[in-house]
């Protein structure tokens, strides 16, 4: 009972505390000897601020005043000397100077506690409890009547003294009560304990910290604490008993409110899944809700002490946990914290804890409240998102995140690491012909072949696409191109996908590590490589140089040039004849394109076009090729006498080929020119064609309604079908330049031409020999029956204001033959 009495104030300042009551006790001038975490919230002052100084010190109370009128703070002062409790609403003000009302009671102290106190002093603000003033009246009209009850009784238990507390707080005036028995305000108490109370008077001792339930003249009953003492009378025998009771009816209340709010709290945690721990290190005793139990996998009576957590906790996470209890330990009042915790049954779970400590005045934890959360769910699903972000989702091997933090790392170390850019040839023509689900397919057997064909510890990654990266660490360049002649070999093997046999071959770039590169200057340099290695025609491994940037620097100048070529009118069209070798005039002209650069001069297509097919420019280059050519031709059709049957041959690619609009932009050309559609012939090179197997058939039958023609170009390079010519609906071979050469220089050199001809005979198809440039060139075409042709025999491509002059010198005269 003694203890329980000494813990009271400390229990009931916790309590008070969790529903934001502040309790502050003081020592008999008044002067703070303890201050809760409520206090700290109210005031703003921490409790190390506030120890030892008045609130009058601290600018709490000025000049005191009440809400209502009232005694002066002398007279409280005085009440609570002459050990009475006051209680009422007054005002006070916080360290930033706000002034605002608070509810409080004075009460001196009688008992002894674990801390010093003579006064104590609970307050809450109550400037956002307007809705209860009622409630606060009645509660302040009950506290300011209340008092200490004191009185007294002899041996015989008759009441002999009745004081003014105990009027106020049972209603029975002194002459009601002297001469009664106690019960008249007592209710029924154990016998034993008014046994124990009996006999500890009797041996002189006192009896403090007794609860009991009186009954009042009204016949309601309140809640008292009690200490009783022995009277003695002038002859030093015990004369009777003296009691002082104190009515706790109000911290009883809410001590009854703050049960149930911690029982809602703890409803309400387990809904959450979440658990509560308290924890005493100075007995190391322990409590814990039963979602606390459930969460770490406590047995039925099973209690967890620290030592019990430590073990219990994952040995990676055990040094983090012990540095936040050292900073517990040391005041630090606050800390959150994610651990493993290990169950009984082997599996693990994430804890999240967030543990508040309960200082004593000496600032040292006299309690700590953990509340921990099941976070195993969350966790798992970061640890997922982030294996995600750092791989493949295909083929689960590292993504270029992953790829540039390993190459990095290795860099950082100081080790000689060397990079692979892995691409596969022609990998869109192979990934059309199976579908994207048998190219994926691919993309998986080809990654288990590159980690089979690398050293254990090298990193194989996919950056995309059909791009593997290889990292490999200390690694000499020897090595590097063997590694890279494996990997090449590996990948020649036949994949079986969908019952079909598939061959790739592979481009492999290689970056060895210079002293100033970093992971993405390396990454740079084996991209670069391998690109060198594709326009090598494939299936080859370079080793990166930095002249290979500074080409691909230039590249990237002219590629930003060539955006703006079309704006700044720097491109035109030469226009070279195509001859009828019987009449020796002109059938029509094949526009080709030029550039004029502003600092280079001219540039050749074959070093831009590439450019243009590969970012896409050449969809509006090509349609301003084909608009500004017709409009051309169409002129000289008007302006030259005789040059009304010329035709227009325009270059086009498999891009603009494919382009669902294509038909459109050829057909408002037609329009916008006003040519004959018989006039205009398209032209595209055979190995385009053989890029591009899948044409759409409604492409080329509306081009084929339109009149157009379609011719094949660089004829006998490719491998083209009689089949494939016939669904093409062509009209015109051009037999490639390089068989026109072997002309009258190989006996054989007339073969393929032989060929040719025969096979266009066969398909009713017109034939056109390019690069023609001498007169036995042309004499031998003439022997095999060639009837059409163009070259520099007769001219080379011609500005488009030469052209009219051109055409007048061989229109208006005699067909002369050259040669």
């Amino acid at each position: 009972m003694e203890g329980q009495g000494r813990d009271d104030l400390l229990t009931q300042s916790l309590l008070l505390d969790e529903i934001g009551q502040s309790v502050i006790g003081m020592d008999s001038r008044w002067r703070v000897t303890y201050w809760n975490r409520a206090s700290e919230r109210l005031y703003g002052f921490a409790a190390s601020e506030v120890l030892g100084k008045t609130p009058i010190d601290l600018g709490i109370i000025g000049h005191f005043q009440t809400l209502e009128p009232g005694p002066t703070g002398e007279e409280i002062a005085g009440q609570i000397a002459g050990g009475k409790d006051w209680s009422g609403e007054f005002w006070v003000r916080d360290r930033a100077g706000r002034e605002f009302p608070v509810h409080g009671t004075i009460s001196p102290i009688r008992a002894r506690h674990t801390v010093p106190v003579d006064i104590v002093a609970i307050s809450k603000d109550i400037t956002d409890r307007k809705h209860t003033e009622a409630v606060l009246r009645r509660l302040s009209a009950m506290v300011e009547s209340s008092g200490d009850a004191i009185i007294s009784a002899d041996m015989d238990g008759k009441i002999t003294s009745w004081n003014a507390g105990a009027v106020r707080m049972l209603g029975w005036s002194a002459a009601e009560a002297v001469g009664r028995a106690p019960d008249l305000f007592t209710t029924r108490a154990p016998e034993d304990t008014n046994e124990r109370v009996a006999e500890r008077i009797r041996s002189g001792a006192f009896v403090p910290g007794l609860e009991a339930r009186w009954r009042r003249k009204d016949g309601s009953v309140i809640d008292v604490e009690l200490t009783v003492s022995p009277v003695y009378g002038q002859d030093g025998k015990l004369a009777g008993a003296s009691g002082i009771a104190r009515d706790v009816t109000e911290i009883k209340r809410l001590q009854s409110e703050a049960a149930a709010e911690r029982r809602r709290l703890l409803a309400a945690q387990e809904m959450a899944h979440v658990g509560s721990l308290e924890y005493s290190p100075s007995t190391g005793a322990t409590w814990h809700s039963e979602e606390f139990a459930r969460i770490v996998g406590l047995g039925p009576g099973e209690s967890p002490s620290w030592e019990w957590m430590l073990d219990r906790t994952h040995r990676e996470d055990r040094d983090g946990v012990r540095q936040m209890w050292r900073r517990l330990y040391a005041g630090s009042g606050f800390e959150d914290i994610e651990y493993r915790l290990l169950l009984p049954d082997g599996g693990q779970r994430w804890l999240h804890s967030r543990i508040r400590s309960v200082n004593g005045p000496d600032g040292k934890p006299l309690q700590f409240l953990d509340t921990v959360l099941d976070v195993t769910e969350r966790k798992n699903a970061e640890q997922v998102l982030e294996w995600q972000a750092r791989h493949d989702a295909l083929t689960g091997l590292p993504n270029r995140y992953l790829i540039t933090e390993v190459l990095q790392g290795f860099l950082d170390r100081g080790s000689r690491p060397v990079v692979m850019f892995v691409d596969i040839d022609r990998f869109k023509l192979v990934n059309d012909g199976i579908g994207h689900g048998g190219g994926d397919r691919i993309l998986m057997l080809l990654s288990e072949r590159l980690l089979g064909a690398v050293r254990a510890g090298d990193t194989v990654g996919r950056f995309g696409g059909d791009e593997f990266i290889i990292v490999c660490e200390n690694m000499g360049m020897r090595a590097a191109k063997v590694l890279a002649g494996r990997i090449r070999e590996c990948i020649r093997a036949p994949f079986e996908v969908e019952e079909r046999q598939i061959f790739l071959n592979v481009s492999v770039g290689i970056a060895l590590a210079g002293p100033e590169d970093t992971a993405q200057s390396m990454l740079g340099g084996a991209d670069t490589a391998m690109y060198r290695a594709k326009s090598a025609g494939g299936d080859a491994s370079v080793v990166y140089h930095e002249r290979m940037t500074r080409r691909a620097s230039g590249r990237l100048d002219l590629e930003s040039d060539l955006r703006l070529a079309l704006d700044r009118g720097e491109m035109c069209l030469h226009y070279q004849p195509i001859m009828d070798l019987d009449a020796g005039a002109p059938l029509g002209f094949e526009a080709l394109l030029r550039w004029k650069h502003p600092d280079h001069g001219v540039i050749p297509p074959e070093t831009f076009i590439p450019i243009a097919e590969e970012t896409g420019l050449i969809m509006p280059i090509g349609a301003w090729v084909l608009q500004e050519s017709l409009r051309q031709v169409q002129q000289w059709h008007h302006q030259v006498e005789g040059a009304e049957d010329l035709t227009a041959a325009v270059n086009i690619s498999g891009r603009q080929l494919v382009a669902k609009d294509f038909p459109d932009v050829v057909e408002a050309a037609i329009q916008a020119s006003g040519i004959d559609p018989e006039a205009v012939h398209l032209e595209i090179t055979e190995t385009v064609l053989m890029d591009e197997p899948d044409l759409p058939r409604e492409t080329l039958q509306r081009l084929s309604r339109l009149g157009v023609g379609l011719s094949i170009d660089d004829f006998g390079t490719g491998y083209s079908s009689l089949s494939y010519l016939k669904w093409l609906t062509a009209k015109t071979l051009k037999i490639d330049r390089v068989f026109i050469r072997e002309l009258g220089v190989d006996p054989h050199g007339g073969t393929v031409i032989e060929l040719v001809l025969g096979m266009a005979k066969s398909l009713k198809l017109d034939v056109i020999a390019e690069g023609v440039e001498t007169p036995a060139q042309l004499n031998e075409l003439r022997r095999l029956g060639v009837t059409r042709a163009q070259g520099y025999l007769w001219s080379k491509p011609i500005p488009s204001e030469r052209v009219p002059a051109w055409l007048n010198g061989r229109l208006r005269k005699p067909a002369q033959q050259p040669g």
